[in-house]
Formats: structure tokens, sequence, C-alpha cells
């Protein structure tokens, strides 16, 4: 790790010389001689890193450079602080000469490595080669297979699983498990089983949960609740394990269920959640995947199926086609190949690491031969083989790469890591090395992207615009990373499982705290030591942990601390110790009280993320402008104070990104003024007329502008809003490239100002961004638009021409409840390649399929569309799903559907809607939908029933006559009952409104005279549905039939 620390020392000395000159005047000429010395000791280092590093010489010396590079930066740094928190001037002479003097001292270190140095380079002139490496374009290896779909020599094994899924007639809930050894295709066997259309028609719901080592049951059952929807998580975030367990069995009774359990490791995981899987006897399905035999034999009443490895002919062809794609590999290369394939071994994973390194050194026999023997110095068994393949690929990266690689083993296994986040702390973190050309944000993308082309880290998600948005790395590569990590004394990882020594921690220069290791962080502190912590990332859900003892982690004994990253701690007051830490240049923290003016202390800092976890609204203080180095600020929904007024005030002039901005004096203008040079802004702003002008006249000031998203805070109820006018064309800068608008309440007739946006490559549109129930969008418009998502909206009706988007490439629409017709034309746009449906209505889905059908007719092979949660779930080009067997499979077997009438048909699709609309819909969210669900949740059950007496009423004690028994309750009381489940106790106090109001004006004399109680089943046999009349006089036969013929009226008939 020699080159991350020589580059970090280098970094630290270019930004005092760019930021700060004044404070080391004295030392200028020495700190120039050490950068000199250091740009020796980085090229030495990289054109080490194209050799074989493995001779001890080599690695002794390496050590022996990090070691004392190590050092220096300690001292530099601590004098650095010393003369910047100097209280008066004789104080900071004393630390400028001793920074003076200790300068001097690490000039006669760096004067006895480069000796040592020289040295080396006459007694090892014929050090070996490494194969060539070549740095073709990192997108280059687009026709490379994917991971996710290489799935070679595999197809038997599909088939055999995927029919104890869905085939034969095992109506019990049964356990499918795959066992095999880390690095065999386990996850991606399940994850492929898991997309499969097949399986999408076959089950009603159906979730994915990665278990891990080090499991957390809350966790799980909240994968469990999401279904595949992340968001949804926030529903259930606050409900104790147990309400959890509870969740789960009431989400998941009376369906046809399939949930995946990827990487489970012991039997206790197992026991803790399985009592939350009802067995309706409905085929509902456990996928398990794990390496261990006996977990499988435990867990499983069904079918176990152990992973083969692959033949020698799979082998090639899962490499061959990783390497090469399409083009296919030349013949002078074939043999080698093939010896390289066999070395794996079968394992699919070491196959795709090797594939990830051979396409970076020369296709030539000699360098792959160069390879085939370094592979074979190191054989064993198939595990031993496949680690030391792992370490292959690891050597042979650059040593630009390296420090870049082991940064994923801080995060707890299986995480998807956000790369936003990742590239900030990269950055901080120092160890980049800078490009004349390029900004290090974008060095840190192309390193990312270079790990994925060598199968080092997975892809999770991407942008619209192709950049990875999310990401993670198989366990097996993880632990090369905690392994070589370790031994480079480059983090240390604490975890419920940690021990501490009798002498203390040996703390390392990145402290990483996974949220069940944060219970040995006390002990930890108390015995360790302080001085080269460099980074401290506290991992978790955001601001979940209360435990006092957790505070200590802010301790101003870190005083060379860069990145402090404890979000996921709750501070009821903020931290003051943070301001005295002013070599951050990374910081994310939570509050429950005002940030304080001290926290310009940190005249370092490049990243700031606060979030307010504050009753009452909080203002940032004015000394914020002072931070003159911030380039990425959220200030966690904290009104922003408008800059101050001197004539010397520069601004945040290097700010690019700013995040839930507001401003409580409107001083838009102002604020856009000093932070020209933004690229990304995110606002919050209050439903003011004066507001909302004042923002948009202002945001011409930010000529640099990409993207922006604004939000506009809406009160409670949308019906005291009073309506703001559309913006002016002229308002939005013409580099806009990327718009998101949340709440804004516009009309659709005002969308075209948007299309003329010359740039404009990617449109969402959230939480009613407009609405009106038509939007007919014209030709001339969003001439680059590649992405239009449309989240929660009460449009209707959508016309468009092919012309109207002639650039869209993905359309997205989720929770469009009310849309029923989308414009047919929207399938001959030539670039189209994606449309997805989330949580819409059977009549949008049914105009997909008819979109899908038509390109299908004219050999248009690329257009795919997803539907989920609707009549028809999902298509594609490789088939459609029967309609009779989904709605069959949500109510049961003994629902026919071709046996309905039509009425029956029409409002059982409709009710089923209504159920999808509340199961998916958060109060948090979206109030207002939730009501106009519990509106229909009457209507729609009482049209359905052919005689609405069939609806079960109970008055008092005495129940209608007739079988209570599920499978005879009428169609109508059992979509009633499956609602029910769903709705929250504020939408039952709604619902029992509605009732009140249906039965007549008697009744809304006083609450009292009828009471509906909507109580959910207490147990899995209280399935039926209760309206209870207390009132004696709907006990007689006269005031029934008034209640009935009121009911009657309300749904037309006579």
């Amino acid at each position: 790790m020699a080159y991350a620390v020589v580059t970090s020392l280098m970094t630290t000395l270019e930004q005092v010389l760019q930021f700060n000159p004044s404070l080391i005047s004295e030392s200028k000429l020495l700190i120039d001689s050490l950068y000199g010395r250091l740009s020796s000791l980085q090229a030495f280092l990289e054109d080490a890193g194209k050799r074989i590093n493995d001779q001890e010489a080599l690695t002794i010396l390496e050590k022996k450079i990090r070691d004392a590079v190590y050092k220096a930066e300690d001292t530099v740094d601590l004098c650095l602080k010393r003369i910047h928190v100097a209280d008066i001037d004789s104080n900071q002479d004393n630390a400028r000469r001793m920074l003076y003097d200790e300068l001097q001292q690490i000039g006669k270190v760096m004067d006895s490595i480069q000796e040592e140095l020289m040295k080396f380079k006459n007694e090892n002139q014929h050090i070996k080669d490494l194969p060539e490496i070549n740095f073709f374009p990192l997108r280059s290896s687009g026709h490379v297979v994917d991971e996710e779909n290489a799935f070679v020599g595999m197809e038997n094994v599909f088939n055999k699983v995927l029919n104890q899924l869905i085939g034969g007639n095992a109506r019990e809930l049964n356990v499918v498990s795959v066992v095999g050894m880390g690095g065999i295709g386990k996850s991606t066997l399940a994850g492929s089983i898991f997309r499969n259309t097949s399986v999408f028609y076959h089950f009603d719901v159906s979730s994915w949960v990665t278990v891990s080592q080090e499991y957390d049951v809350r966790e799980m059952l909240l994968d469990v609740l999401s279904f595949g929807t992340p968001s949804l998580k926030a529903m259930y975030s606050n409900l104790s394990n147990d309400q959890l367990l509870e969740q789960v069995y009431r989400k998941l009774k009376g369906k046809r269920y399939l949930i995946v359990l990827d990487d489970i490791w012991s039997i206790e995981a197992w026991n803790l959640v399985i009592r939350s899987f009802p067995d309706d006897e409905n085929g509902s399905r456990i996928m398990l995947t794990t390496r261990l035999s006996e977990v499988a034999i435990s867990a499983g009443n069904g079918y176990t199926f152990n992973m083969p490895f692959l033949n020698l002919e799979n082998s090639w062809k899962l490499l061959a086609d990783k390497v090469f794609g399409i083009a296919g590999c030349p013949l002078r290369l074939e043999s080698m190949g093939k010896q390289i394939a066999q070395q794996c071994q079968g394992l699919p994973l070491s196959l795709i690491v090797i594939a990830g390194l051979l396409p970076k050194i020369s296709r030539t026999y000699k360098d792959w031969k160069k390879v085939l023997e370094s592979m074979k110095s190191h054989e064993g068994s198939t595990s031993e083989q496949c680690l030391a393949i792992l370490a292959l690929s690891y050597n042979y990266l650059p040593c630009s790469l390296k420090a870049c690689f082991l940064y994923m083993g801080a995060f707890p296994e299986d995480e998807e890591i956000p790369v936003d986040k990742l590239i900030k702390i990269w950055v901080a973190e120092g160890f980049l090395k800078p490009s004349s050309h390029k900004k290090l944000e974008e060095v840190a993308e192309e390193c990312l992207e270079d790990l994925v082309s060598r199968s080092l880290i997975i892809v999770s998600r991407r942008r619209a615009n192709g950049k990875i948005r999310s990401c993670r790395i198989h366990d097996l590569l993880r632990q090369l990373c905690l392994r070589e990590g370790k031994s480079d004394k480059f983090f240390h990882v604490i975890t419920k499982s940690f021990e501490m020594s009798a002498e203390g921690m040996e703390i390392e220069h990145r402290l990483c705290l996974h949220p069940d290791g944060l219970e040995n962080l006390s002990l930890g502190l108390e015995k360790g030591n302080f001085d080269s912590v460099r980074t401290i990332l506290c991992l978790g859900e955001l601001h979940s942990c209360f435990n006092s003892g957790c505070y200590k982690i802010v301790d101003p004994r870190f005083e060379l601390l860069r990145v402090l990253d404890v979000l996921n701690i709750h501070f009821p007051s903020f931290p003051y110790e943070i301001t005295e830490l002013v070599q951050l240049r990374y910081v994310s923290f939570t509050t429950g009280s005002e940030v304080p003016a001290s926290i310009c202390n940190l005249w370092n800092l490049q990243t700031m993320v606060v979030i307010s976890v504050a009753e009452n609204e909080l203002t940032l203080p004015l000394e914020t402008w002072k931070m003159s180095s911030l380039r990425h600020f959220n200030p966690g929904r904290m009104y922003m104070p408008a800059p101050p007024k001197a004539q010397n005030f520069l601004g945040l002039e290097y700010l690019e990104t700013l995040h839930s901005l507001r401003t409580a004096d409107s001083s838009w203008k102002e604020i856009f003024m000093a932070v020209t040079n933004v690229k990304t802004l995110g606002v919050l702003i209050n439903p003011d007329l004066n507001e909302w002008s004042n923002f948009s006249d202002s945001l011409i000031c930010l000529a640099n502008l990409r993207k922006l998203r604004i939000h506009l805070a809406l009160p409670p109820y949308v019906q005291f809003f009073r309506r703001l006018p559309a913006p002016q064309l002229n308002a939005f800068p013409t580099k806009l490239m990327h718009l998101t608008l949340e709440a804004t309440h516009l009309l659709w007739k005002d969308i075209s100002f948007l299309g003329k946006l010359p740039n404009l490559e990617v449109l969402k549109l959230k939480y009613f961004a407009f609405q009106g129930s038509n939007w007919n969008l014209n030709e001339g418009g969003f001439k680059k638009l590649k992405l239009l998502h449309i989240f929660m909206t009460n449009l209707v009706r959508w016309k468009a021409t092919s012309d109207s988007l002639p650039s869209l490439e993905c359309l997205v629409l989720r929770h469009c409840y009310k849309l029923e017709e989308i414009a047919i034309e929207i399938g001959d746009i030539p670039t189209l390649e994606l449309i997805e449906l989330h949580h819409c209505s059977h009549s949008a889905a049914t105009c997909v399929e008819e979109i899908l059908e038509e390109q299908k007719g004219l050999g248009n092979e690329i257009l795919v569309a997803h539907a989920y949660n609707t009549g028809v779930q999902y298509f594609d080009m490789r088939g459609e799903v029967d309609e009779e067997d989904d709605i069959a499979s949500t109510y049961g077997s003994d629902v026919t559907y071709n046996h309905m009438s039509n009425m029956h048909r029409k409002f059982l699709t409709k009710a089923r809607e209504e159920v999808v609309n509340v199961e998916h819909t958060s109060e948090d969210i979206n109030f207002d939908v939730e009501e106009l669900a519990c509106s229909r949740w009457i209507t729609t059950c009482l049209k359905y029933e052919e005689k609405p007496k069939q609806l079960r009423l109970e008055y008092g004690s005495e129940r209608v006559q007739g079988d209570s028994s599920t499978d005879k309750l009428p169609q109508g009381a059992r979509v009633a009952r499956d609602l029910i489940r769903n709705l929250s106790r504020r939408s039952e106090e709604k619902a029992k409104q509605l009732i009140l109001d249906y039965a007549g004006s008697e009744c809304r004399q006083g609450n009292a005279d009828l009471e509906v109680n909507f109580s959910p089943p207490s147990s899995p046999g209280s399935e039926d549905i209760d309206i209870t009349l207390n009132d004696r006089r709907y006990r007689n036969s006269s005031k029934k039939s008034q209640l009935y013929s009121k009911l009657k009226r309300l749904i037309g008939q006579k």
C-alpha cells in the first residue's frame, strides 16, 4: 500500500500549497523538495507495479517506504493542524518552526529511502516483468457477457430447480435448497430463477433476502416486506422484530409466495424467520442457498440440489465468452486459454475473475503463458486454487487501483454500496492520483469502472446516463480485501465477533465499525491508539444507533482524522468535538440541535452531509459561508442563511453539489450568486407565490447547472394549496440535463416549456408534479430526452406521437393508478429500449401489451416492458401472462375466470387493483391515494355482488345465516377481507366515516349510532369482515331496509 500512502502525502502538500501557502511560507522550499522526492517514489512504485512483486526484497522495500511515509504524513498533518489552530502569533510561530524542523528530519529519512532504492535497483536489474498491461477504454468491453448472464453449463441444473418451484402437485410449503462452495454460482442460479418469467407468473409475491454470515434478522424481515421495492422498508422501520414477524405473516397469508434466502450460514437464522412464513397449502416455496449441507438438511423438507463444477468444455466457453465475446478466441491462444480454464477447476468465480484479468494484458501466447505459470505455482484444492486466483488478480492490479479495491472490504458483507458516497470518500482519502484534465471524482469513476471490467466489483444498479449508482463485491473477494487490508495496515474492521487483546486495539489508519460492532466501541477506544487514525466509518441504517456509548467515536484525540461518517449514530445535540477535527475532508452526521458557528474551523472540508433529527426547524450559521474548500454540501433541510455582503466575499467558489437547500427569507438570488459553479442542485420550496417567483427568476444565475431537483413542501391536505404558475423557459439554465420535479402540482398543458430545454436528457415527475386527466404531448419538444419517469399522478389519458419524444430510451411509470390510455405510437420511437410499470392500473398494462404486440409484429426485438402488481404483470419478447392464471393465483383456485359474468370480471379486476393500491402505497408519501382506495373499497366490494345483501353484515350479535367458511364467502366479501388487512388505522377511520355517510342522514346524528368495526383478523382463522351496528334501531327490519335501499341507490340499482 506504499503507493496510496505516497500519493496521499503528495495530495496533502498540494492542497496546503494551493489553499494556504501563507501558513508554510518559511518551509516552502523544504516542502517542494519533499514533494519532488515523493514524486520519484511514486514513479518507482508505478514501475514496480508492472513487475512480479512477490520477491522478498521488493516486498520489504515497499513496506519500508509505506511505514516511513505514513510517519512523515502524520508529522506534517500534526504540524499543519497546530499552525492552523494557534490562537496567538507566538504559538503560530512556534508551530511553523516545528514544521520546518520536522521537514528537515523527514528529508533525511527520504534520503535514506532513496539510497535503499538505488541499491535495490542495482541488485535487482532482472526483475521479471509482468505481461504488458493494455489499458483499453473503460466501456470497450460492453460486448462481454455480464456475470449475472454468464450462466454457462448450468441449464440442466436450472431446469431441475425451476421444476421443483413451479412444477409438480405439491401444495404444502416446500423448501428448495441449493448447496455448494463459495463461487460455484449458487446466487447466480437463484437470481436467474428468481427473475424468470414463469416464476414471476406463478407466484403472487416474491422477495429476495441476502442473509450472509453475520445476519440481521430485522433486515431479513424488512427485505421480505419490501417485495423488491427498497422504499417500502421505510413503512416498517419503526416496528419491533415481533411486529415485523407479524407483518410478514399477514402480508404472505393467503398468497402464493416465493422467498429466496441467499447465502444462509446458520440454522439459527432460519429458525428465527421460519415462523413468519404461513403454509396455506397453495404451492408457496422457499429457496435457500448455502455452503453448508447441514443447514440445508435442517431447513429442508423438500428438494436439495448440490451444485456441480463446470466441465472443461463449459469452463472454456465461459472464459472465452467473457474475454472475447462474440468475436471469439484467436486460434493461437485457444490451447493456452483452455489450460488456463482447466486451472480454474470448474469454479465459475475463478473463471470470471481470471477472465477479467486477461483482457488487461497483451493477447500474446507469451503473456498468457506467464499467467498460466503463475496459476500453476499455487495449485491446491479447488477452494485454495480459487483464493490463489483471486490473489493473483489483485497482484496484477495497477498500484493506483489497489487501495480502491481494498476499500470494498470495509463495508459489511453483501452490502449494496452507494457509489456517490464511495467516490467522495475516495477523494477525501487522498490516494487518487490527480489528472491535469480530469476532476478527482472523474478519476475515481474511472477506477471503479476499471475494477468492474476486471470482474472484481459487481454493478448493482446503474443510472440513466450509464454511470454506476451502487455496487457490491463477492464475499470471497471481500475476504481477500480483509486479508490484504490487514497485512498492509490499511483498515481495521470491528464487528460483534471482534475480540480485544489485553494490550488494547491496534487501530490502523482506517477504523470501520459495522452495526453489530458498535457495542465493542467503548472498550476499543479506552485501550486504543488514536494517533494515526485517518478514517472512521460507522456503517449501518441512518441514525439508528441511540446508545450513548457510541457518542465517544467523535473524539478530539483523533486529531488527524480526514473522514468521519457517523450518520447512523443519533446525536440528540450537535457533537461539538467535530469542530476540533480540523483536518476533516469528509464529514456526515446527525444532530438534534443547531450547527455551531465553529463549524467553519474545518478549513479543509470537501464534503459535509448533515441530517437534522430536531423537531423544530433549524438554520445553519452564517459562518458556513467561510468554508471555502467545500465541494459537496447537503444541509439536511436546514435553512441556509443569505451570504454576507462584504465586498471581498468570494462565496463557495468550489461548491459543485448542493442538496436539500432551503432558505427562510427567500434569498435565492443571493445564495445562487455565491455558488455559481454548482452543477447539481436540490431545493425544497415553500408553496408561496413570492418565494416561487424569486426562485424561478434566480435560477439563471447558475449557468453551470446540469442537474436540478425541485421539491415543493406542500401542506398536509392538497385542497388548501393554491397552484403556482409554471416557470418561464428562460428561467432554466441552458446546460440543464437532468430535471426532477416533486409535488409542484403544475398543469399538463404547461409542460411544453420543459420540452424546449435544449439539453434535457432525464425528466422525473414525482408526487403530482403535474396534474390533470389529459396530457397531449405535441411534436417539436424534448429532442434529447432519454428517460421519462412519472411517479404518482392522476393522469388518465396520455396522447403522444413517436416524434414527441424522438430520443426516448426508457419510460418508467410508477403508481399511476388512474392511467387508462397510453398512446400506442410510443412504441414507434426508434430509440426506445425499456418500459417499466410499477403498481399501475390494469388499463395501463393493457396499453403496454398492445404496444409490445405491435412492435413484435414489426420485428422489434428490443422493447421490454415490465408491469408489476397489475392485472397483466410482465411482458417481454419471450411471452405473455395469462390473465386467468394471474387472478386465480391471487384469490384461490376456486375462482374460475371463464365462468364469471362480464360484470364479475370487470369488478374483480378493479378490486384487485385496489388491493395493490392500498398494499403498496405509503401513508407518509401519499395519504390522498390511500383515502381514495378506502372509498373504492366500499363501492368495489358492493358493486361486485349481484345482490348487495350477500355482503356479510353483523347486527349486534346476530349474524346473517349462512356458512361462515372462507370458501363459501361471497367474492366481494373475500375481496373486502383482503383489502382490510392492508389498511392503516387512519384509513380505517376514514372508511368508518364513509360507511356513516353511505348509511344515510339519520346515521350522521352521532357516531355512537353506527359503529363500524374494521379490526384486522386476530388469528389466521378469523378471516371474515364484520360491519357491526350497535344501535337497536338498526335491528329493526324497516331500518335494515332503509340501509339497503340507500346502499342500492349508491351503486345504481333500482
